[in-house]
């Protein structure tokens, strides 16, 4: 089991009280990966969210022409990010790739479980939705300056 205080480390439960963060605790395992572990494939069903504790992982986006693989590397999310957002929102499809670049240790969260504990507390769901939304908007702004530095 993780520990409150490092769940508390991330914005992701900032506004969760103890005995939320005891229960999402419940949910949550220690992953420790070599480098070169893939994570998720691009178009994968999206199944795990990662947080990462220690190390790095590199987002990979498919910049290929139809049928045609081209992968490209994003810039590499160290200590304190959130992976797999996919596996929280709806169509429930990783939209990247993601292997760790490093030996990393991470917090493993079953996607559907952590929705099933949101559901059935809607307010600490709401809170929580409301910080993955700033994650993909922050991701998205990010992800497209690389992308388009890689296409010119």
């Amino acid at each position: 089991m993780i520990s409150i205080e490092t769940l508390r480390f991330y914005p992701l439960f900032s506004m969760q009280d103890a005995e939320m963060l005891k229960q999402i605790a419940l949910l949550a395992e220690e992953k420790t990966v070599k480098a070169g572990y893939q994570m998720f494939f691009e178009g994968e069903v999206a199944k795990i969210l990662y947080l990462v504790l220690d190390g790095s992982v590199v987002l990979t986006v498919n910049m290929g022409e139809k049928g045609d693989q081209k992968l490209e590397e994003l810039e590499p999310l160290g200590k304190g990010e959130v992976i797999g957002w996919s596996s929280i929102v709806k169509p429930h499809i990783y939209r990247m790739g993601a292997y760790a670049n490093q030996d990393s240790r991470l917090i493993v969260f079953n996607g559907e479980k952590l929705l099933a504990l949101f559901d059935n507390n809607p307010i600490f769901g709401y809170y929580f939705m409301h910080k993955i939304a700033e994650v993909i908007g922050d991701r998205l702004i990010s992800k497209c300056v690389q992308i388009m530095s890689i296409t010119q």
